[in-house]
Parts: structure tokens; C-alpha cells; sequence
């Protein structure tokens, strides 16, 4: 069978990290590198290389050699057939003319100290560097590509924060706290003659990390916010946070965003990766999809046009379902956290050790076309890097009955330690499902699901009509609540809105609710909204459209 679909968290070995007692990745730089893709991310230790988007293989940087590697926040550019690469913290700039080569990086040295860089290679030869962090500005230099990229011009601060009048600039996981944001992780793109920076903000560790996008006709600016801004915002559903990434075009010269999702559990830089489509609109507003991108997407070749079709129309069995386990670490880690589409939140069992499992009951056979299993960190002792011969070692066993059981996935006697694994089936269908222990758990951790996801395609009919809404914004012009009726049937919402009616990219999902409080309006902005119904048969999409 032929691989087809994908489903975020991106599925790589993320890294340990000392004293974060759990794995992290973040920040990623993805670059085409004649025919293939390379991926460079925080505390990477190397890099991944991958000729498709979503299966990445390793390569491991001698860090004794290479120590820039192991820096937050990389930037990438290539020129001809060399790769440039670039780190926050003051980073030195390196180079080769063959990264499938580890040891092939040349360090020239550094122009001056810069945090949170992104490079941009313009139609004409010159090269631009943007870099702020933490401060209410970014900045952009002019290098000489002619010279090692030394400085022409700048810094100049070309963009500012403004948390009075954006309210996703707000910090908060609903933006709800009056604080200047973290203004950091710009990239800047040329696109039809446009230059395109965007930004991340308001801090990693909240669900509203998303990423703001500015325009400009000079690439040193100044910059202009966009009225449909932020352009990727996800602080709802199961992964959540979408922010300091990049974006890139793909083989077929199509865009892709990809974004660092937040945990944020066991320390405020415990993230993910996540890829989704983007696209520019006839009137040169940029946008990207987030509806449903924590559901199963078509890989990233296999549409025409991935912003509107990559949605592989799966729906999500698991929600609800009856769950028991075979311990509880204690109420915090219930299993019913393994199946409540929020990955900040997990089951534990009360060790790590083999015969610790976790069961559902779906409440009627399916078919099922993909199961995705994410494993969470609980108690793990504090270790660095890959090469500590961990391993998730585990059985997935499916039944009719619940009582006679037969192997689904076999990973019992695994040697990979990839935390986020996506499965996919043809002609299967079961009721119970069993997620099993058969190793030491990684890092001497407690066994730890964050989800358990079982998607097949549409059951049953999907919702009879979407609801009627009410939009009202209140004094502040960055708050607007979105009320409804329940559906009969529904299962939850997504309240999509934008500033242009045919650009309502911006969502939240509301499970078991009828009320949306957000927040991260622009002032003196109109916005249109709408409100979808959806269930296991699918999703009744709002027919009308109010503006607020």
C-alpha cells in the first residue's frame, strides 16, 4: 500500500534536553536543496534531510567539531550550490558546498551578534539578514555575498510589536494578559515583487504562539502589519501553538508553513514541529491553513493544490471513548487525558516498565484507515541528546469483542525513539483498542500517552445544519465573543473568521461548547465570521456570514 497521508506533530527523534526532563524541537528552517528538502531546528545536534516533507531521515553533527549546532533558532540559505546556516545566540555563520557531508561545515565567523535570525536571497544577488528577539522590534542588515557576508547596511528595526492594538500580541493561552509579547523568529520571503516578513509572537509557551505577517516593497522596510494578520494562528484542538517557523515552496511551487506547536508542560521550550499548506491570495494577503491540521493531510506532493485539498477527510473515532488502563500515576494523568484532543495533557501509568497499557472502547466497530499514537514525558531522568539508546517499544492489538485480540502494529521490538508514530491500514475495522508496554520507557519515564487517535472515514451523517451565531465585539476591539445554539448531533465547531470575507483562514475549535471567547483581534479591523457544526459524519460548514 502506498503511504498517502500524514498528520501532525512532524514525526522526528526530538532531541533531550537537560534540564527540560523531556524532549524539544522548535524553530525550524526548512530549505530546498536541488532536488531534496533539509530541515534544521533548535538543539539540533544536525539536521534531516527528506526527499517528500514528512519522512525525514537524520544527519548527526560532531558536535565537538560543530558546536554552533546545538543553538536555538537556525536560518538557512542557499546560493548556487552552496548552504549557508546560521544560529541565534550570537551564532557564527557557516558554510557548505555539501551537506549531505556533516563534516563538511566551514565556520567564517560572525558580522555581529544576532538572535532569532532569518536570511533572504533577493532576485538581484543581495542578501538580507532579520533578527530580534524578546524586544518590541525586529531588525534587518544588508551582507555582502561577496564577502562572507559582511555587513553593507543596518541594523535598522524595520517592525514593532504593538500588544495595545493586536491582540494576539497578547501574551496568555487565550491572550487574556496586558504584556508586551516576545517579538521574535521573523522570515522573510519575495513573493510576486512583495517582500513578506513574518513574526512570531506573543511567547512560545502559550497555546496563541502564533506567527504575524508584515509586507513591505523595500526588504529593509519599513513594514506594514497585515490587516488579515496573524497569518498562522492554532491555539485550539489537539496540537496547539503555531508559531517561529518558516516558509518555503515546495517542488511544484507550492508554499508550506512550518511552525513550532507548544507543550509547554514540563518547561516552557518543550515544542513540536507541524507543516501546513499556504498560499497567497489574488489580492497578495498571505495565508495559511490550519482547519483540522492536526487531522490526516494528503502528503505534500500528491495535490494539486494543497492549501484547499490537503485535508484527507478523515474523521476522528477515538473522541469519547471508553478508557482504562492498567495504572494511574494519579488525577492529573487520568486515561481519559489520552483521548481528550489536547496534547498538553496526557496519561501516565504509575511506571515505565513493560506490561503497563491503556484500552478504549469506541463504542462500535469501525473502519479505520490510520491510528496515531503520541507519547508524552512523565518523571524521565535528565539526559541530552539522541544516542542514549532509547527506544519506544510497544504493540497496538485491535478487537471485535474486547476479549480475542490480534496485532495491529508490531513495534515490540523497536530501536527508534520517534514519539509521534502515524499508521496507516486498508481494510481494517475493530472496536477495542489496546496500547501496550513491552521496553523500559525512554529516559527512565513513566509510560505516557497524550494521545491515542483512531480516524476512519465519515460515519453517519454529519450535523443537519450549521448554527445560527451571534459575533459581538466589546469595547476593546481585540476581544470578540461568538455564541451559538447546539447543534443536534454535533460533536464540536469551528468558528473560522478573517478580515476579508473570502479569507476566513483564522479558527477555533470548540469541543462540547457553544461559546468562543477570542481575543486576538486587530483594533479598527472588520472581521467576518462564520461557525461549522461537525461530527463523525463530517462537517456542516456555515452557510452565513456575519461581520463584527
Amino acid at each position: 500500500m502506498k503511504k498517502r497521508t500524514f498528520c501532525n506533530p512532524v514525526n522526528i527523534n526530538y532531541q533531550y534536553q537537560y534540564s527540560y526532563f523531556g524532549r524539544e524541537s522548535a524553530d525550524p528552517a526548512v530549505v530546498r536543496y536541488g532536488d531534496k528538502y533539509f530541515l534544521f531546528a533548535s538543539h539540533g545536534s544536525g539536521y534531516w534531510v527528506s526527499d517528500d516533507l514528512v519522512n525525514w531521515d537524520f544527519i548527526k553533527v560532531d558536535l565537538q567539531k560543530q558546536p554552533e549546532f546545538a543553538l536555538f533558532a537556525p536560518a538557512t540559505l542557499v546560493i548556487g550550490k552552496r548552504m549557508y546556516i546560521t544560529h541565534s545566540q550570537g551564532g557564527s555563520i557557516l558554510y557548505s558546498d555539501d551537506p549531505f557531508d556533516p563534516d563538511s561545515w566551514v565556520n567564517i565567523g560572525r558580522p555581529y551578534e544576532w538572535h532569532d535570525p532569518a536570511f533572504l536571497l533577493d532576485d538581484d544577488g543581495s542578501v538580507y539578514i532579520y533578527e530580534g528577539l524578546g524586544d518590541y522590534s525586529i531588525h534587518c542588515s544588508k551582507l555582502d555575498p561577496e564577502n562572507d557576508l559582511k555587513v553593507l547596511e543596518g541594523p535598522v528595526p524595520v517592525f514593532y510589536s504593538d500588544y495595545k492594538n493586536r491582540g494576539y500580541d497578547r501574551c496568555g493561552d487565550n491572550n487574556e494578559i496586558e504584556r508586551r509579547p516576545s517579538l521574535e523568529g521573523a522570515w522573510c520571503n519575495k513573493i510576486n515583487g512583495k517582500y513578506y516578513l513574518t513574526y512570531a509572537t506573543p511567547g512560545t509557551e502559550f497555546s496563541t504562539y502564533c506567527d504575524g505577517v508584515t509586507v513591505s516593497d523595500s526588504p529593509m522596510g519599513p513594514f506594514e502589519n497585515c490587516d488579515n494578520s496573524p497569518t498562522v494562528f492554532k491555539s485550539t484542538g489537539f496540537m496547539r501553538g503555531a508559531g517561529h517557523g518558516c516558509l518555503f515552496e515546495d517542488k511544484n511551487g507550492k508554499l508550506w508553513k512550518m511552525d513550532t506547536t507548544s507543550i509547554s508542560v514540563n518547561h516552557k521550550f518543550e515544542r513540536r514541529l507541524a507543516l501546513f499548506p499556504a498560499k497567497t491570495d489574488g489580492d497578495g494577503r498571505l495565508y495559511t491553513n490550519t482547519l483540522r491540521g492536526d487531522y490526516p493531510m494528503f502528503y505534500p506532493h500528491e495535490t494539486a493544490s494543497p492549501f484547499d485539498d490537503s485535508d484527507a477527510g478523515l474523521s476522528l473515532l477515538s473522541y469519547g471513548a471508553e478508557v482504562r488502563a492498567s495504572s494511574t500515576l494519579d488525577d492529573v494523568h487520568a486515561p481519559g487525558k489520552a483521548f481528550d484532543e489536547n496534547m498538553k495533557t496526557w496519561w501516565s501509568a504509575k511506571t515505565g516498565a513493560a506490561g503497563e497499557w491503556i484500552e478504549a472502547d469506541l463504542g462500535k466497530a469501525y473502519a479505520v484507515s490510520s491510528v496515531q499514537v503520541n507519547f508524552a514525558d512523565t518523571d524521565i531522568t535528565p539526559c541530552e541528546g539522541r544516542e542514549n539508546g532509547f527506544s519506544y517499544k510497544y504493540a497496538l492489538e485491535v478487537s471485535d469483542d474486547g476479549e480475542a485480540w490480534r496485532m495491529l502494529v508490531d513495534r515490540r521490538d523497536d530501536t527508534e525513539d520517534f514519539p509521534h508514530g502515524y499508521f496507516e491500514f486498508e481494510n481494517e475495522s475493530f472496536r477495542y483498542i489496546r496500547l501496550s508496554n513491552h521496553g523500559d520507557f525512554p529516559a527512565g519515564g513513566k509510560f505516557s500517552v497524550s494521545g491515542l487517535r483512531v480516524f476512519g472515514a465519515p460515519v453517519g451523517d454529519p450535523p443537519p445544519y450549521a448554527p445560527e451565531f451571534s459575533a459581538v465585539r466589546d469595547a476593546d476591539g481585540r476581544n470578540m465573543t461568538v455564541t451559538w445554539d447546539a447543534v443536534p448531533g454535533a460533536e464540536g465547531y469551528f468558528v473560522r473568521f478573517g478580515a476579508h470575507e473570502n479569507g476566513l483562514y483564522t479558527q477555533y475549535q470548540i469541543i462540547n461548547g457553544t461559546k468562543a471567547g477570542i481575543r486576538s483581534l486587530i483594533n479598527g479591523v472588520g472581521y467576518h465570521v462564520t461557525v461549522d457544526a461537525y461530527n463523525k459524519g463530517g462537517i456542516t460548514k456555515g452557510k452565513t456570514i456575519k461581520k463584527a
